[in-house]
């Protein structure tokens, strides 16, 4: 007698055909099943520790341990990263956030803060962590052609021009190693010109 395929075991399926550590939404599986028996299925699913819930209909078909006892699960900025490209908006680290990423900053707060062209938001991540979607009309954060750049632009923003001294100059420096220059030709002239005087006076 043939056994019936269930929904759940066809996600884990085409999860595993997809490969471990992706990040998906249940929303990905909407034109496939009534979105009551995907919410059900994934429910299901991660009771069982077989996926992870990450936020309010977000997913990981997480990487394991070298012994599969543990479940390694994405960071905030992964799963920021992922919203933001099911969402089609763009965002940029901020704030706090920015700061810490590039060494200016040393505590990091619950809160991870992007900025976006998109809907502000905010979400929940299991654990007590949020990440927060700020809306800005300023879109020549957008046209740094170097990530990195916009992030050490972003944190030295956030840091304020009184507290860049000797120790986060030197931060800066190294930070800035990896930024080509022709990327730096270009995006300093996109940082406020405080924040660009600053830039232009460790790369003299």
């Amino acid at each position: 007698m043939k056994t019936e395929t269930t929904i759940e075991d066809q996600i884990v399926a085409d999860l595993s055909s997809r490969g471990r550590g992706r990040i998906f939404f249940a929303q990905d599986y909407y034109d496939r099943w009534p979105e009551s028996s995907v919410r059900f299925a994934l429910s299901g699913l991660a009771k069982e520790g077989r996926i992870a819930r990450l936020a309010r209909g977000v997913f990981c078909f997480p990487e394991v341990s070298e012994y599969g006892m543990q479940m390694i699960l994405p960071g905030p900025q992964a799963i920021a990263e992922a919203i933001a490209e099911k969402t089609h908006v763009r965002i940029a680290p901020y704030g706090d956030y920015a700061a810490h990423v590039t060494g200016l900053a040393g505590f990091l707060y619950s809160s991870t803060t992007y900025l976006t062209d998109g809907a502000p938001r905010k979400i929940h991540l299991s654990g007590g962590r949020t990440i927060e979607f700020r809306h800005t009309s300023e879109m020549r954060i957008f046209a740094f052609q170097s990530r990195k750049m916009q992030l050490i632009s972003n944190a030295i923003r956030a840091v304020g021009k009184e507290r860049i001294g000797a120790e986060e100059r030197e931060t800066l420096k190294w930070q800035l190693d990896s930024v080509t220059p022709e990327e730096f030709t270009h995006d300093v002239q996109l940082c406020p010109e405080w924040v660009r005087d600053i830039l232009l006076a460790l790369k003299a």
